[in-house]
């Protein structure tokens, strides 16, 4: 996750707002414009995740110049929403979501990046041996790491149902 992000609407620019009329609160960055969002379909996730209670924190990732998933081809994976959720049993689970417009459904970029994102999902581990040279990842607690790419036009059903709703 960046330690930082650059805002890209003037100040004055209008923010997003949640379901109660307020700021956004759960957002990793704050103040949360508009702007920020490629479509109308991005706002209204935002908005709907913010207002989750399983919710701790959630990021819209900024294509190209913050977290990216590499696969097996050159080109990398900036997925759109990244969030924590943690269940009533304290378990803390970390969503990598993709969003895609029904207009990209079944073509091969499409396929391709579910693909790699399922791959992640099926096999996150947390090694416990550090290799010379790497940061080492330790998470006692029992996270676990969900990845997946979701239409546009499934995320009012998806969301609540396949991620919120664990």
């Amino acid at each position: 996750m960046p330690f930082e992000a650059e805002a890209y609407e003037p100040e004055e620019a209008e923010q997003l707002v949640g379901k109660a009329g307020g700021p956004l609160e759960k957002s990793l960055v704050a103040p949360i414009y508009k702007g920020d969002f490629s479509s109308e379909d991005e706002r209204h996730i935002a908005i709907y995740l913010d207002g989750e209670a399983a919710l701790t924190w959630w990021h819209r990732n900024v294509a190209r110049k913050q977290y990216a998933v590499q696969g097996w081809r050159r080109g990398k994976i900036y997925p759109d929403f990244i969030f924590a959720l943690q269940s009533g049993d304290g378990a803390e689970r970390l969503v990598v979501l993709e969003m895609k417009g029904p207009q990209l459904a079944g073509n091969l970029d499409t396929n391709y990046k579910q693909a790699v994102l399922q791959l992640i999902s099926d096999h996150y581990t947390i090694e416990h041996t550090p290799r010379l040279g790497e940061l080492e990842l330790v998470v006692p607690d029992g996270t676990t790491v969900q990845c997946d790419l979701v239409l546009m036009q499934d995320w009012k059903v998806r969301l609540p149902n396949q991620f919120i709703g664990k």
